[in-house]
């Protein structure tokens, strides 16, 4: 007999093949194989989307159809959301006292507020004051140093993104991750609880939440790269709507997208109101809160500044409570008119590029503001980039001046600044100062040696005209806000005192009092004589900023007007339907 504890060579021979029996001479009998709440690193597992959809039963108890065996409820409501939460009743998300510190600094301070469901609260503030945080916290990355959560009157667990999902908030965040590689499906595979999703399942699983955000026309097995940035931003919400959220939170959804668009996502979520879920927006755009918007919150500073409906709201209060004082004036005054009588700086003749259908002409005089509008994709951003000479023209002329050229000549003395700032418009995780002063190495020093101090002299300068406090300075420019970063964007290049300005999407994703001193900046600039030429496909923008407009559709440039006597209407139709009215 062998002895206790040891095992026979036939013995071992024998339990080799099973993963559940020991090295023991006491026998032991095979157990079944069972799926333990917990796995063995202590993760509780979720349950397949298969498993899921294939629930029958009544009551308490459900049977799962793959696994052949009843599980309780509660573990699909983990899954699928509470099951309070119905649709009609009156409830609601409170936020009470919550706050978030990061050693001596309060990013949250006590902040407290409600949003109903079947509503859609806007979520205000300035680049700062907030609201990423909050966002954050809701969405589980980061924890709260205080404060609670409540929907429908029960704790919300915000521990972890899993935990915060399970209890019904999701977040929509401003920088699309669906994968353009993939197909709408495929993408939504990626989100389901367990990972594990046939291809054809998902397809079915996908297609009610496509066709409640208005992308009925949308096949499942459609590449990602072939739809629009706002079909591809609306397939990002139906992604969240397929984990069953009750909160959806918006972080500036219409940022990148041109009017069309934008008119795509408010559809998807006036829908998604009117089914009874709790909608918070952020957003930048003013003129989105008498569209789609019922409540007002706005953040200041990582406090509550000011609560109140949309029909007590006047773009005034609004901008006083961001910004705490009253904002005058948005775009400051224009010039006189007639008082441009210089010759132009640069005339494009005839012009054509590799993504224009037809040629286009144009003149860019000293001291004028001019625009150039249209849809994502229409060619509005063409001129700029032909006369930076980052795409070639394929014929015409460009003149600068006197001389004439077909790219951008080097005394032009341009400065171009692209809408992908977080790209090439400065350097992201070096100090501020670094990326004030890169454009002037060459002229700041002596046989390739830098000046460190003509450098922080030029910098300092540069600095001052664009507001930039000297505790910015030495900042990373990733922890800048977007407006701060958007200045060092711009202001990096007036050490080379350039004659002409451009500058794409110059106020994308930048909150109201930086828009502000930025156009009052750039306003400045164009008195002194330079010539500012942008692209927005902000129509308010263009209007209020824009002396003249050249507006472009189905790549090709429909029309050139001063923009006084432009309406918002007029210049709509111009963008969408290249100037014809349709029926």
């Amino acid at each position: 007999m062998p002895r206790r504890g040891r095992t026979s060579i036939s013995r071992r021979a024998n339990t080799t093949s099973s993963p559940i029996r020991r090295w023991s001479s006491v026998p032991i009998r095979p157990v079944p194989r069972r799926r333990s709440a917990r796995s063995n690193c202590g993760v509780k597992p979720s349950p397949t989307i298969a498993s899921i959809d294939a629930v029958t039963g009544q009551g308490g108890r459900r049977r799962s159809a793959r696994l052949g065996r009843v599980r309780p409820a509660a573990a699909y409501r983990a899954v699928r959301g509470p099951s309070h939460l119905v649709a009609g009743k009156a409830t609601m998300l409170e936020i009470n006292n919550l706050s978030k510190s990061y050693g001596p600094v309060n990013a949250l301070s006590d902040v407290s507020f409600t949003a109903r469901r079947g509503k859609v609260t806007a979520l205000l503030g300035e680049n700062g004051a907030g609201k990423s945080t909050l966002v954050k916290a809701l969405s589980g990355l980061i924890a709260p140093s205080s404060g609670a959560v409540l929907l429908d009157g029960r704790p919300v667990d915000l521990s972890s993104p899993e935990k915060a999902a399970r209890s019904g908030l999701a977040v929509v965040q401003q920088e699309i991750s669906v994968l353009s590689n993939l197909t709408v499906a495929e993408n939504f595979m990626l989100a389901s609880p367990s990972g594990v999703l046939r291809r054809r399942q998902a397809g079915a699983r996908c297609r009610p939440y496509l066709d409640r955000l208005g992308l009925g026309h949308v096949p499942a097995d459609a590449p990602v790269a072939e739809l629009t940035i706002g079909e591809r931003q609306l397939v990002e919400i139906a992604r969240m709507l397929a984990q069953d959220a009750n909160v959806l939170v918006l972080d500036e959804p219409t940022a990148a997208l041109a009017d069309h668009d934008i008119d795509l996502v408010h559809e998807a979520v006036r829908r998604l109101a009117s089914e009874n879920k709790v909608i918070l927006y952020i957003t930048h755009r003013l003129n989105e809160l008498n569209e789609i918007c019922d409540d007002v919150v706005v953040l200041r500073n990582g406090r509550l500044a000011d609560r109140f409906e949309t029909r007590h709201a006047s773009i005034n209060r609004v901008v006083q409570a961001m910004i705490g004082r009253e904002l005058e004036e948005l775009y400051p005054p224009r010039p006189e008119a007639g008082g441009m009588a210089a010759a132009s700086v640069v005339e494009l003749d005839k012009v054509t590029t590799d993504d224009l259908a037809e040629p286009f002409s144009m003149a860019l005089r000293p001291g004028e503001i001019v625009a150039t509008c249209g849809q994502l994709g229409s060619g509005l951003v063409e001129p700029l980039r032909a006369i930076s000479g980052i795409v070639a023209a394929r014929q015409g002329t460009i003149r600068f001046g006197a001389a004439g050229s077909g790219t951008a000549s080097e005394g032009a003395r341009i400065a171009y600044c692209s809408e992908d700032r977080q790209h090439d418009g400065f350097f992201n995780n070096r100090a501020v100062w670094e990326s004030l002063s890169a454009p002037a190495l060459a002229a700041s020093g002596l046989w390739g040696f830098a000046s460190p101090m003509r450098l922080r002299r030029s910098v300092d300068r540069i600095a001052e005209r664009m507001t930039i406090l000297p505790a910015y300075r030495e900042r990373q420019v990733s922890a800048l806000s977007g407006g701060n970063a958007q200045k060092v964007s711009i202001g990096k290049w007036l050490s080379n005192n350039p004659r002409i300005l451009l500058l794409e999407e110059p106020t994308r994703g930048v909150d109201v009092g930086a828009r502000a001193e930025i156009y009052a900046f750039l306003r400045k600039l164009a008195d002194e004589g330079m010539a500012v030429l942008f692209a927005s496909s902000d129509l308010d923008e263009v209007l209020g900023f824009g002396e003249r407009v050249a507006i472009f559709h189905a790549n090709r440039m429909v029309h050139q007007a001063p923009t006084d006597g432009l309406s918002r209407d007029a210049l709509a139709t111009w963008i969408t339907h290249g100037g014809l009215e349709i029926d």
